[in-house]
């Protein structure tokens, strides 16, 4: 296996922290490289770390996200096959420190979407036929879901193994990161109609309603995120000159 860490614009300890780990995924097999890349920006830093790529089934990660033990294991056998494939794990929040975050975790894991698809959040990966569907990464926000909807629902398969993938801490920065989702969606229909004929999100049907009102309180602050985070979206493309990046607390 092949470990690239592709730093775009870190002005943290992550190089040398990344750096410091060579010797020890050396001992189990692994070949690291760590790219220092002074461009703040996330699809420079997946073009770049796949320029490095050696070994034709990739796995894309983002930071925040915690592998599971078995995960890589399972996700090889999926890629393992001829056909092109999209994989990616069982999705596991873990508790945030928030009760806002808490309380709209419990209705996004009731969501079709989550609980019944391969959304790969976080996290995806796809064998050498599915990588030749598209070549490098387009200037895009949402990178995860332009790469999932390369494939038809039934080309998509999750692993038993799962994945942590912690949600944003707090109400502000929920809004902001779900405005940056609904931008990055429609962007995604805008430049590229010709992959929603593969968009199977569910979640506006009519038993994800019914599965949010079995934690009513709960369904009101997903609302509350979802209804703030869409007025800020019409408010920016009104003309509001702020500019709203993805963070996490």
């Amino acid at each position: 296996m092949q470990v690239i860490v592709a730093a775009n614009g870190c002005t943290d300890q992550t190089v040398p922290i990344a750096q410091a780990m060579a010797q020890q995924l050396a001992a189990t097999g692994y070949d690291l490289l760590v790219l220092d890349l002074p461009v703040g920006n996330k699809i420079n830093a997946l073009n770049e770390a796949e320029a490095q790529a050696t070994y034709s089934c990739r796995a894309f990660v983002d930071a925040d996200v915690v592998l599971g033990p078995r995960i890589l294991i399972e996700l090889a056998k999926i890629l393992g096959q001829d056909a092109p494939v999209y994989a990616s794990g069982k999705v596991h929040i873990p508790q945030a420190k928030s009760y806002v975050s808490r309380a709209y975790a419990k209705v996004w894991e009731q969501l079709s979407f989550f609980s019944e698809g391969v959304p790969g959040i976080g996290l995806y990966a796809v064998n050498e036929t599915g990588r030749a569907r598209w070549g490098a990464f387009p200037d895009i926000i949402a990178d995860d879901r332009f790469v999932r909807l390369q494939f038809a629902p039934h080309e998509r398969q999750k692993t038993d193994a799962s994945y942590d993938w912690p949600l944003p801490e707090g109400y502000e920065n929920l809004v902001h990161v779900r405005h940056r989702w609904s931008k990055g969606n429609v962007e995604l229909a805008d430049r590229f109609p010709n992959l929603m004929e593969n968009d199977s999100e569910i979640n506006k049907s009519f038993n994800s309603v019914l599965r949010m009102l079995r934690t009513p309180f709960s369904a009101v602050i997903f609302v509350l995120v979802y209804l703030a985070s869409k007025r800020r979206a019409d408010r920016i493309d009104d003309g509001d000159s702020r500019v709203w990046q993805r963070g996490r607390d």
